[in-house]
């Protein structure tokens, strides 16, 4: 129970800054729950009575522990280079001061470090590093542990069991999942300036979030727990979506001057199956096909796609294409076909029925990796989609002497993929479909 005396007065949003009468429950701007996130004004006269029990403060924990990491780069063995362990005790929240210390891991399957350009640590600090488990012994006596998300937990787990370790923490919390604005792509930044924290860069940020939550009263409760346990099937499927991603492109015919009787058909068609428990490929397929109206290709396409004459001469036809691409599938379990367009189903939709061409349901569904791309990562400064090589940038993955190739293309957008689930936390579902047809 609240009781008062003269509180007519406002009370300000720590979010948004709208003044808001003392009586409403939340900010009508920005939907703020008053209790977690408002500072109070002209607070002359005021007497509160508050039932703890009621208002369900108690804190639950006493001592917290804060998990931060930086990974290597490799997309295969993805190991822990430097971990950040922070201890602060719930009843000294206002001093400002806790235990924090930085750790450089010495790298166990993947000695080399990969894409340094990209990393804050060197190879020679990787070399000199600590092991693994000397860092085990300053994550006693905590009462609660806190990763950013559920992959950083996972990350944690895989390099116990890469070291042949029993994982210290059973349970944690996922902070992504608990925080108070809540949203699909919520990312460390957004944590940031929803808490108007200034910060030079997001590594290691998580700490000043956790500690800004609790001196506004934010309390950590035992039902946000989650266990450390991997991989858990049922969630993996409601939340991934598909097993298997096919990253799929294909090449067609042109001509320079693009006469309206033309008609353009696929010369080259490229996929590759990746797993998304493996996180690796697990199957290429890769065929040139042979033009049926049009069986000499022009020294302008070849110019465009790299293709030659004499590989379409060896080629296969369209429909010995779409069988073998169709016996791969019926071996996968749900899965959806990548592209980097709208374009290329398209096109195969179009030449399959002027082919009279029969293609499964699968070809008729698809993700537009350009679409779905997070906004978090895009130019602030453009409404267009973004380009592959502006994504690629973007994500610090872009090689420049690696587009010669259409399969070069394809293994740029399994990197691309794989970037996207493991670092930005993407969940390619049903929610992402496009459509050449519906059935």
């Amino acid at each position: 129970m609240i009781c008062s005396e003269n509180c007519q007065y406002p009370w300000q949003c720590m979010i948004c800054d709208r003044v808001s009468d003392y009586f409403i429950k939340q900010c009508p701007g920005c939907q703020t729950p008053k209790e977690q996130f408002c500072r109070s004004m002209n607070t002359n006269c005021i007497i509160l009575c508050i039932n703890q029990d009621e208002l369900n403060y108690q804190e639950q924990f006493q001592t917290i522990g804060i998990i931060e990491m930086e990974c290597n780069q490799d997309r295969h063995k993805q190991e822990i280079i430097k971990l950040k362990i922070s201890k602060i005790s719930t009843k000294e929240i206002d001093d400002n001061e806790y235990f924090k210390k930085e750790f450089i891991i010495r790298p166990l399957t993947v000695p080399q470090i990969q894409s340094p350009q990209f990393q804050s640590v060197t190879q020679e600090q990787a070399n000199d590093g600590v092991l693994f488990e000397s860092t085990f012994q300053y994550l006693n006596d905590m009462d609660l542990v806190i990763f950013e998300n559920r992959a950083k937990a996972q990350m944690f787990l895989n390099a116990s069991k890469q070291n042949n370790l029993q994982c210290p923490i059973k349970q944690y919390i996922e902070l992504k999942s608990v925080f108070p604005f809540q949203k699909p792509q919520l990312t460390m930044n957004d944590m940031l300036r929803w808490l108007k924290i200034p910060f030079s860069s997001q590594q290691f940020a998580l700490t000043s979030v956790v500690i800004e939550l609790l001196k506004r009263s934010y309390t950590f409760q035992t039902q946000m727990l989650q266990q450390l346990q991997f991989p858990i099937p049922e969630e993996q499927y409601r939340l991934q979506g598909f097993t298997n991603l096919i990253l799929f492109d294909i090449q067609v015919s042109c001509i320079e001057d693009n006469r309206q009787n033309y008609n353009q058909e696929i010369i080259e068609i490229s996929a590759k199956v990746y797993d998304i428990d493996q996180r690796k490929i697990v199957r290429n397929f890769q065929k040139y096909i042979k033009p049926v109206d049009n069986p000499i290709i022009s020294e302008f396409c070849t110019k465009q796609t790299g293709i030659k004459q004499f590989q379409i001469n060896n080629g296969i036809s369209l429909q010995q294409a779409i069988n073998q691409l169709t016996d791969i599938f019926k071996e996968l379990g749900r899965f959806c076909i990548i592209t980097k367009g709208d374009f290329d189903l398209l096109i195969l939709k179009k030449e399959a029925q002027r082919k009279n061409i029969k293609l499964v349901r699968n070809f008729t569904y698809y993700i537009n990796i350009k679409k779905v791309f997070p906004k978090s990562l895009r130019s602030k400064t453009s409404l267009k989609d973004p380009s592959m090589t502006e994504m690629l940038e973007c994500c610090g993955l872009l090689q420049y002497d690696n587009h010669e190739s259409e399969t070069a293309k394809v293994d740029d957008l399994a990197n691309l993929v794989d970037y996207l689930i493991f670092n930005e936390n993407v969940r390619f579902d049903e929610k992402m479909l496009q459509y050449t047809c519906k059935i």
